[in-house]
């Protein structure tokens, strides 16, 4: 049996997301028929994370088992042949056995794009607020961030989890043109906890928050009625990173 990992791009419009589900269109599913169809045997594949619908992926990881003898460059061709235009495997590995795409993951950082000025190529990939935004106070609200804390208050259905904390590890706010870009990375994130972390810093640059308000929100646990959650358009997952020495396989290219 071998374990074969992947690093995927994929723009998320079209999509219900990552996850199979009885109806729509995944990531997650197409990849799976893909595969079987290059491998002539059923396949489950493992992401790093479960990207919302509407939500990008330009660093997204998987892994799927596969007895199949077919070259690494025979894998990495004929899934990028099969697939449709909007998913592309960038690189394909062969890794231990031991490999989970998930659970091995040390950090997955992702961006979030504000545009400041209507755009038509860029609609898919943007927040567009023409509203003005104070990012001096919204950079003050994210530093709050940093370390370790429970986000409970920032994510979708915090009764299904029986824990919360999180580790921000790196955050940065900076304007580039005529956009925002906001970056985080974590140890994990919670469902639609990046989305709901920009919508509370919105807030706070449009000034219908307080920098103490931002706070009181942090710190008071649980789902709160006040959380917006931006849209999945702008948000993008560009890297997850591990630990390699102990998971590649022998002689595996890097």
């Amino acid at each position: 049996m071998r374990n074969i990992k992947l690093t995927l791009e994929y723009d998320g419009t079209d999509f219900y997301g990552w996850q199979v589900q009885p109806e729509g269109r995944t990531v997650q599913g197409v990849l799976e028929k893909s595969l079987g169809d290059l491998l002539q045997e059923s396949v489950r594949i493992i992401g790093a994370g479960r990207t919302d619908a509407g939500v990008h992926a330009k660093g997204q990881v998987a892994n799927f088992a596969t007895e199949s003898e077919l070259l690494l460059n025979e894998i990495y061709r004929g899934l990028n042949a099969l697939l449709p235009s909007d998913v592309v495997v960038r690189c394909a590995e062969e890794v231990s056995v031991k490999f989970h795409a998930r659970y091995d993951a040390t950090s997955r950082r992702y961006l979030y794009r504000i545009s400041s000025q209507p755009t038509a190529l860029r609609r898919n990939f943007v927040w567009t607020i023409l509203s003005a935004l104070d990012l001096g106070l919204m950079r003050k609200a994210a530093q709050a961030l940093m370390g370790t804390h429970d986000f409970a208050s920032f994510c979708l259905g915090s009764e299904e989890r029986p824990n919360y904390r999180c580790t921000v590890q790196q955050i940065s706010l900076k304007s580039i043109e005529d956009e925002a870009h906001f970056q985080i990375a974590a140890d994990r994130f919670l469902r639609a906890m990046v989305r709901i972390i920009v919508g509370q810093l919105v807030e706070v640059g449009r000034g219908r928050l307080t920098l103490g308000e931002f706070l009181e929100f942090l710190q008071k646990g649980g789902n709160q009625p006040s959380a917006m959650a931006a849209p999945p358009q702008g948000l993008c997952l560009m890297e997850v990173q591990y630990l390699h020495s102990a998971r590649l396989a022998k002689g595996e290219s890097r």
